[in-house]
C-alpha cells in the first residue's frame, strides 16, 4: 500500500521533480550488493554491533578534518588507501596492498566484527570496503566522518544510550 501511495504522489508531480524523485525512489530498492561502492545508510551503520572503523584518508586529510565534523571518529584506525599519497585515479591500490597496509597498523582484522571504512565522502571508503568484502570480511562504506557520526546519533535515539561521540548541533 505504501508503494501505491508513493507512486500516486510521484505521478502527480511536475516532470522535472518526478525525474529527480524517480532516481531516489529507485535507489531505495537497490541492495548494497548491487551498488557495491554505495555509502551505507545511517540506520544500517547504527545497527552494527561493535564495528571496527578504518579511516582510509591520507594523514593530511585527517589533520584537516576532511569530511567532518568531526575530524575523526574516536577509536578509528587510520590506514590510507592511497599509496604514497598518489590518487586512486592515477594509481589504484590493489587488494593485497591494502590488506598488507592494514596488517602493519592492526595485529589482526576481526572476522567476527563488522568493519566500517570511510574517507572524506565515500569514494575511497567504498573501494576499501569492497577490498575487504572480497577478502571475506563484513565491511561497509561509511562515507565520511560526518555520516558515521550521524549514524551514532541515530543509534542513540533508537537505543536510548549515548554514543561515544555526539556531533555539535548546527
Amino acid at each position: 500500500m505504501r508503494i501505491v501511495r508513493a507512486l500516486a504522489t510521484f505521478a502527480a508531480r511536475p516532470q522535472v521533480t518526478r525525474r529527480l524523485l524517480s532516481v531516489r525512489f529507485a535507489s531505495d530498492f537497490v541492495s548494497m550488493s548491487a551498488r557495491p561502492g554505495a555509502v551505507a545508510d545511517a540506520d544500517v551503520l547504527a545497527d552494527l554491533k561493535d564495528p571496527l572503523v578504518i579511516d582510509v584518508r591520507d594523514p593530511s586529510e585527517v589533520a584537516s578534518g576532511k569530511g567532518g565534523p568531526p575530524a575523526t571518529i574516536p577509536g578509528s584506525v587510520n590506514v590510507p588507501l592511497n599509496i604514497d599519497g598518489v590518487k586512486q585515479s592515477e594509481r589504484p591500490t590493489t587488494q593485497d596492498e591494502f590488506l598488507d597496509n592494514i596488517k602493519k597498523a592492526i595485529d589482526a582484522l576481526p572476522k567476527d566484527r563488522p568493519i566500517i571504512t570511510h574517507c572524506g565522502s565515500g569514494g575511497r571508503g567504498g573501494k576499501a570496503a569492497q577490498h575487504l568484502r572480497d577478502a571475506g570480511y563484513d565491511a561497509y562504506n561509511g562515507g565520511g566522518p560526518a555520516h558515521i557520526a550521524s549514524a551514532r546519533v541515530y543509534e542513540m535515539t533508537e537505543s536510548g544510550e549515548l554514543p561515544p561521540y555526539t556531533p555539535p548541533m548546527p
